[in-house]
């Protein structure tokens, strides 16, 4: 099912936004903004009947606990204008491992991306999805979380528009260095996760202010006064940023602020250079730690002493060596790419495998500062050894988007509660080596992309919702590897080979997954087994062979909006994505896809109101008779996507590429054999052809 994508200049999406915020000519403050988009939505956008995919957002998986990315298929049954939501009717879900609660939910309205056939061809859903384009890229690229408090003594579109919307293609167009737009897209994120922070704390003492004074005690009062001060320390970050952002908007400012921010001595060095990592100690404690050090490194390498990894990190180039001591904590803010055969070494030996207690108090710890979306990002060669990644406040662990990468003695942590964290996501073309590794308390503990080769030494993959996701062609090892208490599926391996499919599972059902209990058993070339593997708990099935029914995907769907505009500044990327488009071949399913697959059991019947829709048609004009309040939805979920540079901000169809739609009762769309219709759907969409190119 094909979904609308719009591919616009910087020039398109002026003049989109300028006529949407004109206000009649008059000035419009930050406080009148959303009033104005309320009123387009409600003169372009159909009201109910038409048929969409929902990209639910991280947040609103996190609350159902299920795993993200999620993708829904739908029909708005009203869209709540005053709010810019809608109801949803859930018709099938991604796959038939998740169950949602209800069948129907309130959700952003720039969360749904419309289909292009639907069951009533008389909607006009082209510009339906050409109005939620507009409102998509506003609230995800041009609004920033600080404009909300600004004052109505200026026009919002006059002093931000234009130098917000060339803001937004600078970074994807490759127009700063690496280090200033990684830098950007840091504070872009922070910001949001601040304003998110600030709505709670926030919400909590506007509900304690409601208490009656009669039961507040001193001790109450003292908990306000903490919360009081740390919205004031958050609203005082916010607005550091603010100025720096303010100053990154300005072309002319941004080369005086690279150098004032990061100076010139960064990978100044012409030589390879190792950095120790020192702690307080006695004299005695350093001289064995930095005895210790010296019997793992290139005795003829130069040598820096830094007091923290950050610090490291700050000053020195790729291929750097980095030592870190025993026993710490090292708390990094870095999104910048890790390659050219550099290293983290923590100065232990302490083995994750034999006593995972004793070797997470004597091995170094890496985490992140803040809710960041990654830990690390490696994009070439590199190495790390002894070293506890600890990535429960973030949303993935690593991202490796090529090179040869090795794990020695590694631990990586997540947190059991969330269903949408990630350990490592592996793009294409990549050899990954985990030796002595410990994997454990992941939604996923390792995504891998086609065309990677996995080598699994010794590795234990534990707790985790899914251990190992795999699309056909990934190579992987397993050598005395154990694949333990997942609570779905050991190994999942998508399947999108044509071929008929001879294996046989231990237990048929219905579904289209083969299970496999004993690994002897699976005949696939993907996998080779060598030592005393064990795959055991697993509940859903120690490996399972899902036959994909879609082309593959690009695994950059696992990565939020930060990584994925890190990745367009990459020069080496032959790959460019739009930044407001829904970027990528669309997905097609066929009507007999969608008749004889099976929907799980929280899926919506929908025949019945396939037949309602197509017998009538709401006009534009039945907007203002139309009731704008909420339905009435038993489990109305809504968020706030505070993530950098807004992870929602595109359905990148190639998220739907690998996954497959269990449909139950889904009604087979109507053809329209209206040619005006579809002429003038050509004309609105196709609007790249009549836009003027800018460089």
């Amino acid at each position: 099912m094909d979904v609308y994508e719009f591919k616009k200049t910087y020039l398109t999406r002026l003049l989109e936004t300028s006529n949407v915020l004109n206000g009649g000519g008059a000035s419009i403050p930050a406080s009148a903004i959303r009033s104005e988009w309320i009123n387009f939505v409600e003169v372009a956008v159909e009201p109910t009947g038409w048929q969409a995919l929902w990209k639910a957002s991280r947040p609103v998986c996190e609350q159902l606990c299920v795993k993200y990315p999620l993708v829904v298929l739908g029909t708005v049954d009203q869209v709540l204008f005053d709010e810019l939501k809608a109801t949803f009717l859930i018709e099938a879900i991604l796959d038939d491992d998740v169950h949602l609660p209800e069948d129907k939910i309130t959700v952003d309205l720039e969360e749904l991306w419309p289909l292009r056939e639907q069951n009533n061809p008389a909607l006009n859903v082209n510009i339906t999805a050409d109005c939620i384009d507009k409102l998509r890229f506003f609230y995800q690229h041009l609004w920033m979380p600080w404009d909300v408090d600004i004052e109505d003594d200026h026009s919002w579109v006059a002093k931000h528009l234009d130098t917000r919307i060339r803001f937004s293609y600078d970074l994807k167009n490759k127009t700063m260095s690496r280090q200033l737009s990684s830098h950007a897209l840091a504070l872009l994120a922070e910001s949001r996760y601040i304003q998110r922070k600030r709505e709670l704390l926030e919400l909590e003492i506007g509900e304690e202010d409601q208490d009656d004074e009669d039961d507040a005690d001193n001790e109450t009062s003292l908990m306000a006064d903490n919360r009081a001060g740390e919205l004031l320390q958050l609203n005082l970050r916010l607005n550091t940023i603010k100025n720096e952002i303010s100053i990154l908007e300005n072309p002319v400012m941004r080369s005086v602020f690279e150098k004032l921010r990061f100076g010139n001595e960064k990978g100044k060095e012409s030589t390879r250079m190792a950095y120790i990592v020192t702690q307080a100690g006695t004299i005695d404690e350093q001289l064995r730690y930095l005895a210790d050090a010296k019997a793992m490194m290139d005795q003829k390498m130069l040598v820096k002493m830094c007091d923290s990894l950050q610090h490291a990190l700050d000053h020195c180039s790729p291929d750097s060596v980095v030592y870190l001591p025993p026993g710490t904590r090292q708390d990094i803010k870095f999104l910048e790419y890790l390659n050219n055969d550099g290293s983290f070494r923590g100065v232990s030996d302490s083995l994750f495998i034999g006593d995972f207690d004793e070797a997470s108090k004597t091995n170094p710890i890496i985490a992140s500062k803040d809710d960041d979306s990654v830990l690390l990002t490696i994009d070439g060669d590199f190495t790390l050894e002894n070293i506890k990644l600890d990535c429960s406040n973030v949303r993935t662990g690593v991202v490796i988007k090529k090179g040869n990468v090795t794990f020695r003695n590694c631990c990586f942590t997540g947190d059991p509660s969330s269903s949408t964290k990630q350990g490592i996501v592996i793009f294409g073309n990549c050899n990954i080596t985990f030796d002595r590794c410990l994997i454990k308390e992941f939604a996923t503990g390792i995504y891998s992309n086609h065309d990677c080769t996995i080598s699994l030494l010794d590795t234990t993959i534990s707790h985790c919702m899914t251990g190992l996701e795999m699309l056909d062609q990934c190579r992987v090892l397993f050598r005395s590897t154990r694949v333990l208490n997942s609570a779905q599926y050991g190994v999942l391996l998508e399947d999108f080979n044509d071929a008929e499919d001879n294996h046989h599972s231990d237990n048929q059902s219905n579904s289209s997954s083969q299970i496999f209990e004993d690994f002897n058993t699976v005949e696939r070339e993907e996998f080779t087994f060598d030592g005393n593997c064990e795959f055991r708990g697993n509940v859903k099935g120690n490996f399972a062979i899902r036959k994909g029914c879609t082309d593959r995907f690009n695994s950059s769907c696992f990565v939020d909006e930060d990584e994925r505009s890190s990745e367009s500044a990459d020069p080496d990327d032959s790959q460019q994505e739009e930044p407001s488009a829904c970027n990528a071949t669309n997905v097609s399913f066929s009507a007999d896809f969608l008749e004889n697959t099976n929907l799980s059991s929280t899926k919506h019947a929908s025949k019945k109101l396939s037949n309602d829709r197509s017998n009538h048609h709401y006009s534009a004009e039945s907007h203002e008779d139309r009731s704008t309040s909420d339905t009435g939805v038993s489990s109305s979920l809504t968020h706030t996507d505070d993530e950098s540079l807004a992870e929602n901000e595109t359905i990148d169809v190639q998220e739907l590429k690998g996954n497959k739609y269990l449909v139950k009762q889904a009604s087979e769309p109507e053809e329209s054999t209206d040619e005006s219709t579809e002429n003038q759907s050509d004309q609105i969409i196709e609007i790249e052809d009549t836009i003027i190119e800018i460089d």
